[in-house]
């Protein structure tokens, strides 16, 4: 200080003057000195902050081969009468509490995990279902991006796609309800942000994980990093098999009159789903001046699914007489590639604050699906199964989908505490997709081609303009932004020449009021408009057979649904840990909702059909408690507490509504027992919930996990036992005046998984980081 006195507790940031990019940092001692150590040859500059006193940068500081060391002398810090923002020190904390998003470390709350999908299973407000579907606060309408970048797929393939993704690449997890206006406005929800890996040293990387299950599920992968000089490398690879026996009943109750039983349709199910592929993902950054970076990403990712069942039907009079039994087997095949590439320039002329950047993305996927459905009388004699089938119905998919997307980022400072962020986003997305039906009615062999073969395509437009501007004033941060979006599509249906034009404006505003009470609490005003659009499935309108009494038609006139969120976030510090609260509002108009009908007809026979249609408006509110707790080395942990209410309300043409409250929790805590072992327990409820004519059951799933550090700090070893309680089912029951529907399912999850992760030097620097991933 001014009056030579130590400052114990003051931030020292090491700066490569190369690239302006953050090397290394450290905390001031009570004596006032600091060491920082593993810097390799170059030049450097140090930014020293502390509360209560104004900033300081060192003039640069050369080390080289000859002079590996420097030692700065005494630096002076001035007082200033204005409060700085405070630089929080995050290495130990298992969740990072950010003005407009929450950031959970892998390690924490996922130990042992082989994949991403793994990994937000343990999210706080994150579930991922049986299926592999990701929802952020009970809603699937949530976009998952990889390092501030959407996925390269999305819909049904997310999820395969997430399972090969290995969790040791993976560094954090950020949960971003309310994006600014800067993001893509998909995601209802808000945007889940998988943050991979990118260490702060140079030179030599290398990890190893291998994991194993006594439920069939099997992981093999590894990474390799290198950087010298301007070139830094990462390349990727991740291998996962995982297969489940799934069982469950679909029962259906026909009704007449007063409600009386007309006749009863029991179905039992047995079957398994597999998933199994390879993943290879490619970084390479160049740094061709001081300010300069190019980089590329090239993600490959081959999958493949599989889904075979047996389904044992019984059918019963309403006074419950046999009338007839039989069984019917489904046999599906999936077959997914994908190739993703990624070039990407930025030039840094001041970190954080004047920026440009440019992206140009190129995205390829190519999906097959084989399914057979037939009937067959139940087992003879003896339990040998029938040679003769019947009813039976070949379904082939082939479809390849391109898409082609620009982008151009700048921002630059207006003043001390005053920034503008401006830029431009086009997206271009072709979908060619044909579906052949074939039948043989009388098992003889002899397939034709059925009227419900169809070929759809789909282009869909996009661009978008931004602008967000934000300024500090005092203890307040304040930001508000606009983005501009003009999107068009054109769906086909290439067989009948049908053609469903859409094209429509949008404007997403976005706002937040940031205030500082004291060095350790901060209140948050947030607003944000997002909006989603429905897919190609949901537009299809040609039936898709989940089984022959349930039936999926898609919507070709389907608007996209807008939701306006408003959240206050109250954020506390403290030396056990931190808290947050967030009270909630989300308003949505046209909403998407799903519409089941039990008492549908399809070529005469009775069905119960599952749709898409446009209601009026639905509004939910609840409120978010998150925190993160610590006793010292030896527990910690993080919750996280979700209640809401959410009121459906069709309009005036529609009887569709609902009125229901639900609320869902998480629980992760890790007990230390010695320096290197630890107990790890995650719980996870959701209650049960209401929708528009029926019910979801609660969802529960508990994993208790041993965690052996091995070889110092370079291994681990983590046994994680998944589903003790086998509580991991879901059932369903729907029901109108004529036909009441439940639907149960169980994925036998419960299972003994061992996973072994080996690290060797710390993964590289990619130089190439966007704004929003900086905290």
């Amino acid at each position: 200080a001014e009056d030579n006195a130590p400052i114990p507790a003051a931030t020292v940031a090491v700066w490569s003057q190369a690239d302006s990019a953050l090397v290394a940092g450290a905390i001031v001692q009570r004596d006032g000195s600091f060491r920082i150590e593993g810097l390799r040859p170059g030049t450097y500059y140090l930014k020293v902050t502390m509360l209560g006193y104004a900033p300081l940068a060192t003039a640069p500081v050369a080390l080289t081969l000859a002079a590996p060391r420097a030692s700065l002398g005494q630096i002076r810090l001035a007082r200033a009468v204005i409060e700085l923002e405070g630089v929080e020190v995050t290495a130990e904390r298992a969740v990072i509490i950010a003005p407009d998003r929450n950031s959970y470390r892998v390690k924490d709350v996922a130990p042992g995990a082989t994949s991403a999908s793994d990994v937000l299973e343990n999210v706080p407000a994150v579930h991922v279902d049986a299926d592999g579907k990701v929802s952020l606060r009970g809603n699937e309408n949530v976009v998952v991006q990889i390092n501030g970048r959407p996925t390269p797929v999305r819909g049904p393939q997310l999820a395969g796609y997430l399972k090969q993704l290995p969790a040791n690449t993976i560094e954090r997890v950020e949960v971003i309800p309310n994006p600014s206006a800067r993001q893509d406005p998909e995601g209802m929800a808000g945007i889940i942000n998988i943050v991979m890996k990118q260490g702060v040293d140079l030179g030599t990387s290398a990890g190893l994980t291998l994991a194993g299950s006594t439920a069939d599920r099997y992981f093999a992968g590894g990474n390799l990093g290198h950087q010298r000089g301007p070139v830094a490398l990462f390349l990727s690879y991740g291998y996962n098999s995982d297969e489940r026996q799934i069982t469950g009943v679909n029962d259906r109750t026909r009704l007449g009159a007063l409600r009386a039983p007309l006749s009863f349709t029991e179905q039992d199910i047995d079957g398994t789903a597999g998933n199994h592929g390879h993943n290879l993902s490619l970084n390479l950054d160049y740094q061709w001046s001081k300010r300069d970076v190019l980089s590329s990403t090239l993600q490959l990712n081959r999958r493949g699914a599989s889904d075979g069942a047996y389904m044992d039907y019984t059918e019963l009079s309403g006074g419950r007489e046999l009338v007839d039994r039989y069984g019917r087997v489904r046999d599906v095949e999936n077959a997914n590639r994908l190739a993703d590439f990624l070039l990407s320039f930025k030039r840094t002329y001041t970190p954080q604050r004047h920026e440009l950047a440019a992206e140009l993305r190129l995205n390829r996927q190519d999906d097959e699906e084989r399914s057979t459905l037939w009937r067959q009388a139940v087992a003879g004699p003896g339990g040998s199964p029938p040679v003769s089938r019947t009813d039976a119905e070949n379904n082939d998919v082939d479809a390849v989908t391109d898409q082609l997307t620009a982008q151009l980022d700048y921002t630059r400072p207006l003043g001390p505490r005053t920034k503008l962020e401006t830029g431009y986003k086009g997206n271009a997305r072709w979908l060619d997709r044909d579906y052949r039906v074939e039948k043989d009615p009388l098992g003889t062999g002899q397939f034709t081609r059925s009227e419900l073969s169809n070929a759809l395509e789909l282009d869909e437009r996009v661009n978008a303009g931004y602008a967000v501007l934000s300024h500090g004033l005092g203890r307040a941060e304040l930001q508000a932004g606009l983005r501009t979006e003009y999107a068009s599509r054109d769906f086909r249906l290439a067989d009948l020449g049908r053609t469903f034009p859409h094209s429509y404006r949008s404007l997403f505003p976005s706002g937040l009021v940031s205030y500082k009470l004291n060095d350790k609490s901060q209140l948050k005003l947030s607003y944000s408009r997002r909006i989603r659009r429905p897919g190609a499935q949901e537009l299809n309108p040609f039936p898709v057979y989940f089984d022959v009494q349930n039936v999926f038609f898609g919507n070709p006139r389907l608007d996209p649904e807008y939701t306006d969120a408003v959240e206050l976030a109250y954020q506390r510090s403290g030396q056990l840990g931190t808290l947050q609260v967030s009270p909630f509002y989300r308003r949505t108009t046209d909403i998407i909702r799903v519409d089941i009908n039990t008492a549908d007809t399809l070529n005469g026979r009775e069905i119960t059909s599952i749709s898409f249609r446009n209601l009026d408006h639905s509004a939910s509110w609840g409120a978010d408690v998150n925190g993160q707790f610590k006793l010292g080395r030896t527990f910690s942990g993080l919750a996280g507490f979700n209640v809401f209410k959410m009121v459906t309300d069709g309009g005036s043409e529609s009887t569709l509504s609902s009125d229901a409250v639900t609320w869902m929790a998480r629980v992760n805590g890790t007990l230390n027992l010695n320096p290197t072992t630890a107990l790890i327990v995650n719980y996870f409820y959701r209650a049960p919930m209401n929708f528009e004519r029926g019910r979801f059951s609660r969802i529960a799933n508990a994993n208790v996990s041993v965690r052996r550090k091995l070889y110092g700090d370079r291994a681990t070893l983590t046994l994680r036992a998944s589903d003790p309680f086998n509580t991991a089912r879901f059932s369903a029951r729907v029901s109108d005046d004529r036909t009441i529907q439940f639907t149960e399912r169980g994925f036998n999850t419960r299972a003994l998984h061992l996973t072994f992760q080996y690290n060797y030097g710390q993964a590289p620097r990619l130089r190439q980081r966007r704004q929003e991933e900086v905290e």
